[in-house]
């Protein structure tokens, strides 16, 4: 086999090279040098010793002026090896004898030197070259000077002679060596070359090839192993291509199962990459937004989707474990909801803090939202309906009881135990279905709260709070429940906390909720409430050391109706509505609300607000002052005021009758708008009570047809419905279902201006220089408290009982439901003067 010159070789080649020509010039400038000295030393000795002897024989000569006898005697050195020249000079320097031919150069003729000593100088003289002059005084320079000169060119070509010797003998010595390191590399460089050959093979893939070394040394030792090596990575290799291809198909079966999968989802998909770029979407998708996968691959999720999406996906690629769902809107005027979460990468220790992106699934809820619209429609509607009914029922119950105590225990005489027995019976029951019907009106109230915030027909407010003395009147709204058990209170609020913007009576409502089932639920030890302040939020804590919440439980009790606990084997503690109406006033603050519990450890309720920035309040329209009502006589008389009951419940009308002929009034009543228009219009009552939502015409029509007459224009209008929006149908005053008896008297004294002094507290939203009617000094003389109407809950909170005069234009701002809610308060919303 033909051997390719290897890399070792020119390597090693290039380096014989260069160590050669280093060593040749070294010895050649040595020896040159060496050579060189010696001859120059060889030559003057030389010069010297003609020089001595011409000196020691040309004295007498010289002194008698004989000067061919000179230059017989320097001639017989003319011919002497390395003699350029001799000559004589007397002590005058003039040359006596010579050996020049033709004449004595110029710079030889011209120059006189007078050494006491012999005399060694190099000159270049003119046709000679560089020449060696030895100078030999004779006989101290007194008879003159005797110069010999050595021919120095002979020296150099003497020297340059030896150099080319010595490089033919250097020429065959290398090349000597050079097949003598031939031959020896040729040993090495043949298996190398087979070796690299093979090597290269190998990189090739080409792991079925062979390799001829059978040498035992280390090459033959590396290409046995080498081809161990091949043998096992093809064995590997094999392996791996079958567990690739396994691999791959199973891969292929998988991607055609998630692309089927993907492309027959009911919902919208997704996938965004942590740069907000799109990755993948499905055909739903596109027909939610209206475009096709090719206009959206890799672009930005900013240029497709609305402002709802691009804000879940800026939540979700912060990595926390969490999942985030926003209301957006469709193509084609429909409503989807978009789920998010965070595509996580393990990393090699475990953790999965590596965020690649998110996915996002959008459904069309726009039946569900319909759906769902109904249904809180419904629960509003039913719920308003049963304050109707709860009306006569509360009552009714509260009549019969009045009766039997007034009248009937106290002529019952009991012969004996059983009798006496079933009276207290009847005295219990008629106390449990008072006490019954007050929990359904409850239940009612907390209904149609959730129904109104899942509609979006609640009005919010948005006014400072200062978080802790939101704290500190909800504690003292709560001492009653607290202090009952004997818990200690706690209150942590830090002091930089920020002054944040939003509805006060709400973010109180879900501090008294929080407190109250921490009360419920702990037996002894404390309740502790704090706030703290982070960046642009506010975090608030109730803890307490009661039962604690089970993990399943925690899962369920923000969810409407559901309850900590068997409600089934234990009996419930409330309606179930609390938490989700904290839920949904804590999201409108933009907040969240959590729990952290174990078992027989106690609960700590979390829920954040936004501290948000205030906002320009928008003016309230003003309603129109109505007439005052003239005055009538006082009740009880044989010309009693007429009172005409307006409602479609005979129940109803059944009830108000009773309480108002009680009262030494005259009624009448009517089942519908149009027939209350007519009764008023010929019987003209003193008073009307008006319910909105009847058959024919409703209560707002008839109270606007009333107006609108002269005849009928002065007649007080009490507007008795279910709805929180009643104090705005146009009457001169409003009660809420279910309706209070003593309330309503009161009420119906203070329309009629009636000289009836009430034994409860009057408080009156308003200043004093400014009362909204005269007629309340008769009412309340010496007992009427005004209050501004920021501090109105607070002065509720605080304990007060009574009856609170409200002006139809205060009343538009204020929580009327929730108000009506609190026991022994009675509401009288008045007309502007």
């Amino acid at each position: 086999m033909k051997m390719r010159m290897s890399k070792i070789f020119q390597k090693t080649l290039l380096l014989n090279f260069i160590l050669f020509g280093v060593i040749s010039t070294s010895m050649s400038l040595v020896s040159a040098l060496t050579l060189h000295n010696h001859m120059v030393d060889e030559y003057v000795s030389k010069g010297k010793a003609i020089a001595s002897s011409i000196a020691s024989s040309s004295v007498e000569i010289l002194l008698n002026r004989d000067a061919s006898t000179i230059q017989s005697m320097i001639d017989q050195f003319k011919d002497s090896d390395g003699a350029a020249y001799v000559y004589v000079q007397d002590s005058n320097g003039d040359i006596v004898s010579h050996t020049f031919v033709p004449e004595v150069p110029e710079i030889l003729g011209g120059t006189s030197i007078h050494p006491k000593s012999v005399s060694i100088r190099e000159m270049d003289v003119p046709g000679m070259g560089d020449v060696i002059d030895i100078t030999k005084p004779i006989l101290a320079g007194m008879a003159g000077y005797v110069h010999v000169g050595m021919d120095k060119g002979i020296i150099n070509k003497y020297v340059w002679a030896a150099i080319a010797k010595l490089q033919v003998v250097m020429f065959f010595i290398f090349w000597g060596s050079v097949f003598i390191l031939y031959m020896m590399v040729k040993r090495i460089s043949e298996p190398l070359n087979q070796l690299t050959e093979y090597a290269k093979k190998l990189s090739a893939h080409d792991f079925t090839a062979e390799i001829e070394i059978t040498s035992n040394d280390e090459i033959g030792l590396l290409g046995g192993t080498m081809k161990n090596m091949a043998d096992e990575l093809t064995t590997l290799i094999s392996g791996l291509e079958r567990a690739v291809g396994n691999a791959t198909s199973e891969l292929q079966d998988t991607l055609t199962y998630m692309e089927v999968i993907m492309d027959n989802l009911a919902d919208g998909l997704l996938v965004v990459d942590i740069s907000g770029k799109i990755s993948v979407t499905n055909p739903v998708l596109g027909d939610l937004f209206g475009f096709t996968e090719n206009e959206v691959r890799n672009k930005d999720i900013k240029a497709f989707f609305p402002d709802e999406m691009t804000a879940l996906f800026e939540l979700v690629k912060g990595c926390e474990h969490e999942v985030y769902s926003s209301e957006i809107e469709l193509s084609g005027r429909r409503t989807g909801k978009a789920v998010a979460t965070p595509i996580h990468k393990t990393g090699e220790t475990g953790d999965s803090n590596v965020c690649l992106g998110a996915v996002i699934l959008v459904r069309d809820i726009t039946y569900e939202k319909e759906v769902d619209n109904l249904k809180t429609d419904f629960i509003s509607t039913v719920s308003h309906e049963l304050r109707t009914p709860m009306t006569s029922i509360l009552g009714f119950a509260k009549i019969i009881k009045k009766k039997l105590e007034k009248s009937v225990f106290p002529v019952c005489e009991a012969p004996d135990k059983k009798t006496q027995r079933a009276i207290n019976q009847v005295q219990d029951n008629i106390g449990i279905i008072v006490s019954e019907g007050q929990r359904l009106t409850e239940l009612i109230n907390d209904v149609l709260d959730i129904a109104k915030m899942e509609s979006g027909k609640i009005d919010w407010k948005k006014v400072p709070i200062e978080i802790s003395e939101v704290i500190e009147t909800s504690v003292q709204t709560t001492t009653p429940l607290w202090k009952a058990q004997d818990l200690e209170m706690v209150i942590d609020v830090d002091e930089d906390i920020p002054t944040m913007y939003g509805d006060r009576d709400r973010v109180m409502q879900v501090l008294v909720n929080l407190i109250s089932n921490a009360v419920k639920f702990t037996d002894s030890g404390y309740i502790t409430c704090t706030a703290r302040s982070h960046d642009d939020e506010i975090m608030v804590s109730v803890s307490d050391t009661g039962s604690g919440i089970s993990p399943d439980d925690q899962k369920k009790i923000f969810e409407r109706f559901k309850q900590a606990g068997d409600t089934l084997t234990g009996k419930p503690k409330g309606t179930g509505l609390g938490l989700p109406i904290c839920k949904q006033i804590v999201d409108h603050h933009k907040g969240r609300i959590w729990v952290d519990s174990k078992r027989g450890e106690g609960s700590s309720f979390h829920f954040t607000l936004a501290i948000d920035t205030p906002e320009e309040s928008t003016p309230i329209p003003t309603p129109v002052a109505k007439a005052v009502p003239r005055n009538a006589v006082h009740p009880g008389s044989s010309d009693s005021p007429l009172i005409m009951v307006a409602d479609d419940d005979p129940a109803l009308n059944e009830f108000l009758s009773q309480v108002l002929e009680e009262e030494g009034y005259r009624i009448i009543t009517v089942t519908n708008g149009q027939e209350a228009v007519e009764t008023a219009k010929t019987r003209l009552p003193q008073l009307i009570t008006m319910d909105l939502k009847m058959p024919v015409m409703d209560g707002a029509q008839a109270i606007t047809v009333l107006r609108q007459d002269p005849s009928t224009r002065h007649i007080p209008v009490l507007v008795i419905s279910a709805l929180a929006e009643g104090q705005q149908a146009g009457g001169d005053a409003a009660l809420i279902k279910p309706i209070d008896e003593k309330r309503l008297v009161e009420t119906i004294h203070g329309l009629l201006s009636e000289d009836l002094i009430m034994t409860d507290p009057c408080m009156v939203l308003g200043k004093e220089d400014n009362p909204p009617t005269e007629n309340l000094l008769v009412i309340c003389p010496g007992k009427i408290n005004y209050c501004p109407p920021a501090d109105l809950w607070t002065r509720v909170s605080s304990g007060f009982k009574g009856t609170i005069f409200i002006t139809a234009e205060l009343s538009a701002n204020l929580d009327l439901d929730r108000l009506s809610q609190i026991p022994e308060v009675q509401i009288v919303i008045l007309p502007e003067n």
